[in-house]
């Protein structure tokens, strides 16, 4: 039995983009977790933060769909380079952003986030790796 790595990374980085989704429209509701996001300034964040926020929630969205694309489980009609593309777009993305979050003032945001967004990095990495053909 094969185990395609790729396809279930991508999966995972669907599911890890959909849950920070849903973290920022807490944020962008007013929930009080703005100290561990948007380096910690406030609990509950200012209003224009959390217009970010829904953007945040809206590309991250996007971001889980493309990458169940990735994995194949969506529009396989699809162009493949696009979504290669966006792949390693986002991995870079998370690549950068890990060191930023380690560097936050926050523990939270510090610890946390910089754990998350590192592994949402190594999940678009491994989603990389094509599956073998049977």
């Amino acid at each position: 039995m094969q185990f395609p790595i790729g396809r279930w990374a991508a999966r995972g980085a669907a599911v890890f983009c959909l849950a920070f989704a849903a973290f920022q429209a807490a944020l962008a509701l007013g929930a009080p977790f703005g100290d561990i996001a948007w380096g910690g300034s406030s609990p509950v964040l200012p209003t224009p933060l959390r217009w970010a926020s829904l953007g945040a929630a809206g590309y991250l969205m996007l971001a889980a769909a493309l990458m169940e694309v990735r994995a194949g489980d969506w529009g396989r009609r699809l162009p493949g380079w696009p979504v290669f593309a966006f792949n390693v777009f986002l991995a870079a993305e998370l690549a950068l952003n890990t060191p930023v979050n380690l560097a936050a003032k926050s523990g939270g945001e510090r610890y946390g986030m910089g754990a998350a967004s590192a592994l949402g990095c190594l999940l678009c990495l491994a989603a990389l790796i094509p599956a073998r053909k049977a």
